[in-house]
């Protein structure tokens, strides 16, 4: 079986509260590519987890992470890139005070899981992993494309 080589150029933003994007901590990292008979998009967003965050998680309130991927073929020079499509999916997080149980939800995949774990729910709420981009028309041999990801971290205002 042939194996379809295309050139990705993996461009990254994140957008994140003033407080996380100033401090400069949360980042996407090790992102992994793969296309055989779909694309496949992994990666990790590394110091996701502020203060206000982990203490909004511990009071029970449910906690989304929003992800966008855009996927587009890139054109030469002054010609504007083609987008041939937008991926959104949400890592949800809430804890059951009574169990002392995280619920993390992972919309990409329509998957629950529940776990007592804090490592575990992290790594759930931080990891996109072979997350399907099956853009029509399929991608061309040789062609370069351009995969843009972003990761939106909710602010938390907690109630006095």
């Amino acid at each position: 079986m042939k194996r379809l080589v295309i050139a990705v150029i993996v461009f990254l933003s994140l957008a994140f509260s003033t407080n996380a994007l100033a401090s400069g901590q949360a980042r996407i990292e090790e992102v992994r590519v793969d296309y055989r008979a779909n694309l496949k998009a992994s990666f990790i967003v590394k110091g996701a987890f502020s203060r206000g965050i982990e203490e909004a998680i511990a009071s029970g309130m449910p906690t989304s992470f929003t992800f966008r991927v855009k996927l587009y073929q890139y054109k030469w020079f002054l010609w504007p890139d083609k987008h041939l499509g937008t991926w959104k999916f949400n890592h949800t997080v809430k804890y059951d005070l009574l169990k002392e149980e995280y619920e993390v939800t992972l919309e990409e995949r329509n998957y629950t899981e529940k776990t007592k774990d804090p490592a575990r729910m992290r790594k759930l709420m931080v990891s996109g992993d072979q997350i399907i981009i099956s853009p029509l028309p399929a991608l061309v041999p040789g062609r370069t494309y351009e995969l843009m990801i972003k990761a939106e971290l909710d602010t938390v205002d907690l109630p006095l």
